[in-house]
């Protein structure tokens, strides 16, 4: 169960709050407008003052409103929150808003205008109201904390990896693709010259921003009834895919699954196989999403499968985690990016099932607002 300090701790459980508040509001009239209105002009003066606003058109854009105080938005907050009644929360509408939540994630440029907005202190308590509302909510629980999650599903978007879900896998596929991606790394990292050192961490410079396993492999996630996988509507850096094909998996019996339930089991990984990326790219693209410039490291996904076959990032992982710089050691720390909430990626070779899997096409209904089969 996700509890309401769960909600309140990162970057994504505060967002996914404001997010699943929206669900609920008419953002055409009442407290509802009025909040977006708020967040508009307070996101567009956060940008502004980084240097990175929005181009505004249309009437009146010349004449750009001032920034609401701390205690406006506070208000506004407060009148939505008085407005919204939990008991009306779906799980269509806890869905909807970890897809927006995802697709707000950004680790390679500075937050969202409205993340920034969302960590101030003024909107504490209305955020804690909030998140005791929501941490309470059945549809909250059936969608985050799921009744069964061992009967995962892999998920693959049309034009992503091609229109198969589970391609022909021969043996020895995923160990041949950690290998190959830790060799590409060890060649990222010994590719650091003395420029690169020397450059200063606020440059406009990027790379390779993810801490993911390798793509290739096989990633599960549950999924809820009616509704379909995770898979498809929690998406970091999604591309606006439209199409799917859903297929169950059936997991191997008894296979070791590291389960990442906070940022201390992160930095345990961390820890224990750790790779050095402090003068990649990622010190440029994690500076700016996290503040910090110091070591960094990111996860040995070929090391870990020696003593794993799947590491699964749980959804309170995630919503507690994600995007923030957490601590490893003395002066190191990682990032948690790239990742589907709830995912499971398998290290090793999935072992066929007796019975052959039946995929399913998926399309989303953008009249509804959700994915639906396509027959």
């Amino acid at each position: 169960m996700i509890t309401a300090a769960d909600l309140l701790e990162g970057p994504r459980g505060r967002r996914f709050l404001l997010e699943l508040l929206r669900q609920l509001l008419d953002d055409e009239s009442g407290p509802g407008e009025h909040l977006h209105h708020v967040l508009f002009w307070a996101e567009y003066h956060v940008m502004r003052e980084r240097g990175d606003a929005p181009t505004l058109v249309g009437p009146g854009t010349d004449r750009p409103e001032p920034a609401p105080s701390d205690q406006e938005l506070a208000d506004a907050l407060r009148a939505a929150v008085d407005v919204a009644d939990p008991s009306s929360v779906r799980p269509v509408h806890v869905l909807r808003a970890l897809a927006d939540t995802a697709a707000a994630a950004r680790y390679w440029q500075e937050p969202d205008g409205e993340d920034v907005l969302l960590a101030r202190a003024g909107l504490g308590p209305e955020l804690a109201r909030l998140a005791r509302a929501w941490a309470g909510a059945p549809a909250v629980d059936a969608v985050v904390a799921p009744s069964d999650p061992a009967a995962p599903w892999s998920t693959v978007f049309d034009g992503d990896h091609g229109p198969e879900p589970l391609r022909s896998t021969a043996p020895g596929d995923a160990a041949r693709a950690l290998r190959d991606w830790r060799r590409a790394l060890q060649a990222e990292v010994d590719a650091v010259g003395w420029r690169d050192r020397r450059r200063r961490v606020d440059a406009r410079y990027s790379g390779e921003w993810w801490s993911t396993p390798p793509s290739g492999l096989l990633v599960t996630t549950p999924s809820v009834p009616s509704h379909g996988p995770l898979g498809v509507w929690a998406v970091e850096d999604d591309m606006g895919w439209e199409q799917a094909t859903v297929t169950p998996v059936v997991p191997r019996e008894g296979a070791r699954v590291l389960v990442l339930d906070d940022a201390d089991d992160w930095a345990a990984v961390c820890r224990r196989w750790p790779i050095d990326v402090s003068w990649t790219t990622r010190r440029h693209d994690w500076y700016r999403t996290t503040g910090r410039d110091a070591g960094w490291v990111t996860p040995d996904w070929e090391g870990v499968a020696e003593a794993y076959d799947a590491v699964c990032l749980t959804m309170r992982c995630w919503l507690r985690a994600a995007g923030t710089a957490i601590p490893v050691g003395a002066d190191t720390a990682s990032v948690i990016a790239g990742w589907t909430p709830g995912s499971t990626v398998w290290l090793r070779d999935p072992v066929p099932s007796a019975d052959a899997p039946r995929a399913v096409d998926l399309v989303f209904d953008n009249d509804r607002l959700q994915w639906r089969r396509s027959d």
